[in-house]
């Protein structure tokens, strides 16, 4: 494999990547970069395998993409992995030129795509049914720990715990593949969602952790953003950080100007949420409201959620001077209610930004026509 192009490197790195030309061989470029139009912006999707030319490719084409409200550009994955010497030269490239990696619906990232390109990204997420996979390097088919430790070493420089990547490095042999979902990726603190800063979430590891100890820690009471059509959303998970089961989000729609949401996910069918439901009420310690007949609409096939607006003369006060939340949702018997209780002080950056960075698309109100 040719070195092309080394002005993103250091000395040291060139060096390293001298000894992965050598493991990996030469192969064809078979990979691509290309600029795909999503979630309403202009965005870099990375396909196929990782081989020779796609770091310069992807440097060649880095500033076609759009810069996002929340400060980088986007840049799909959908490869099986490849070459872990352009890996490398590929992650040079984020560390200089921050974007937010994302694994879409329908793809997969595996291997050196996981392990190095994701792993670069200053934020990093899995759509809900993205797939992120790691498995062990390999030399001739056999599993190579020296390079498993480089890739654990690079994790841990960007942020993740050694032992998040190690032990799938480790014990995921190179034929196999050890899948993750978004709350796989989220329970191991793999994932970075944009405003964790802003709203002082900690770098959680509830899998770690309760492999470690037998149980996870407390939810924090941080809200991060996350994309929502071609919006975002404010969001934060009160049973635990990893778990979408009962995940509450603040959102607006710029079809609908001036009014604000808040909903609940809740596992199942939306139909059958929808019998289930007598009210739900939501209180703040200023002031509260109850609503009959909430909107029940299907997110995706697992997952429904209850939507609810917030009084439109309550919208500034519940941005910036509310500190608690309640969410209550009233069930028929035999079902108890479901109750969950955070905060919304420290996260106001947060949730104004999800405020007046509104979602274009109306269809989600009226349920997914798809």
């Amino acid at each position: 494999m040719p070195c092309g192009d080394i002005r993103y490197f250091s000395v040291a790195t060139r060096i390293l990547f001298a000894w992965f030309f050598l493991l990996v061989g030469n192969s064809a470029h078979a990979g691509s970069i290309s600029i795909e139009h999503w979630r309403g912006r202009d965005v870099l999707r990375l396909s196929g395998p990782i081989d020779a030319g796609l770091a310069d490719e992807l440097h060649a084409k880095e500033e076609l993409a759009e810069l996002w409200p929340h400060g980088a550009r986007v840049l799909l994955l959908d490869s099986p992995g490849g070459s872990v010497a352009e890996a490398f030269r590929i992650s040079a490239i984020l560390d200089k030129s921050p974007f937010h990696t994302v694994v879409p619906n329908q793809a997969k990232c595996a291997s050196a795509c996981a392990s190095i390109i994701f792993i670069a990204g200053k934020f990093r997420t899995v759509e809900p049914f993205g797939a992120f996979g790691q498995h062990s390097c390999s030399r001739n088919g056999i599993q190579d720990r020296e390079c498993n430790e480089v890739l654990s070493n690079n994790a841990l420089a960007h942020g993740v715990s050694h032992g998040s990547v190690a032990a799938f490095l480790t014990y995921a042999s190179p034929k196999d593949m050890v899948w993750f979902s978004r709350e796989d990726t989220d329970g191991w603190g793999i994932s970075r969602y944009p405003g964790e800063k802003a709203s002082g979430f900690e770098k959680s590891e509830p899998r770690v952790l309760q492999i470690i100890t037998g149980k996870k820690p407390s939810a924090q009471s941080a809200w991060r953003l996350d994309f929502m059509n071609n919006g975002y959303r404010a969001f934060l998970r009160p049973a635990a950080d990893d778990e979408r089961e009962l995940q509450m989000n603040v959102f607006c729609f710029e079809p609908l100007p001036g009014r604000l949401f808040l909903s609940m996910e809740i596992n199942g069918a939306a139909e059958t949420v929808t019998n289930a439901i007598l009210n739900v009420e939501v209180a703040t310690e200023a002031f509260e409201w109850k609503i009959g007949s909430p909107l029940i609409m299907q997110s995706d096939p697992q997952v429904a959620s209850v939507v609810v607006e917030v009084p439109q003369p309550k919208i500034k006060a519940f941005l910036t001077k509310s500190d608690s939340l309640k969410f209550t949702i009233d069930l028929r018997q035999p079902y108890d209610p479901i109750i969950a209780t955070t905060y919304l002080a420290g996260s106001r950056k947060n949730l104004t930004f999800a405020a007046n960075n509104c979602a274009t698309a109306e269809y989600d109100l009226l349920g997914d026509p798809t």
